[in-house]
């Protein structure tokens, strides 16, 4: 799986269950295609933040869940009073469907250490200040591309991509 435009990474919060999961509830199904929700008008700023066509890693519960492409470069609105901010994605990698998300591989096993990020913000992965513990780990042993290949390695392992990045 070739992951050089991975650049984010985004911890996703659901009350329930997964946050997109089943296929059939996303608006173009055979494309996986879908709203990747930030909490509120607030949050608007960071969701301008990834461009079109680079990807990012979703992360729910402490695993590895998606990997979503930026489809443009548009952050649309909503009226509702809670994740009212989305971007349009599509999932480049997620779990086949009826594979058992609870049995996906804790993130320190992609990561190198427990904890990522919880705060529901996207996260740029070549920010050493933000993300210091991945970069404490990682760039001794090859940066972000190491990372990349690391992860698409795994991904592949666990299933096959929906479609090519």
């Amino acid at each position: 799986m070739y992951l050089s435009q991975l650049k984010w990474l985004k911890n996703v919060k659901t009350d329930d269950g997964w946050a997109y999961s089943n296929p059939n509830e996303m608006p173009i199904p055979e494309a996986r295609i879908f709203r990747l929700h930030w909490r509120n008008f607030e949050d608007k700023s960071n969701a301008q933040k990834p461009h079109k066509d680079e990807l990012m890693l979703l992360i729910q519960k402490a695993k590895v869940t998606h990997i979503v492409e930026f489809l443009d470069d548009e952050v649309y609105e909503i009226e509702d009073k809670e994740w009212n901010v989305y971007r349009i994605v599509r999932a480049v990698w997620m779990p086949l469907n009826n594979f058992d998300w609870e049995k996906l591989p804790h993130q320190r096993e992609f990561f190198g250490y427990d904890y990522v990020v919880g705060d529901g913000l996207a996260h740029s992965l070549s920010d050493p200040d933000r993300m210091w513990l991945f970069h404490e780990h990682w760039d001794k042993l090859g940066g972000l591309t190491a990372f990349q290949k690391h992860l698409g390695d795994m991904l592949t392992n666990i299933s096959k991509p929906v479609c090519d990045a």
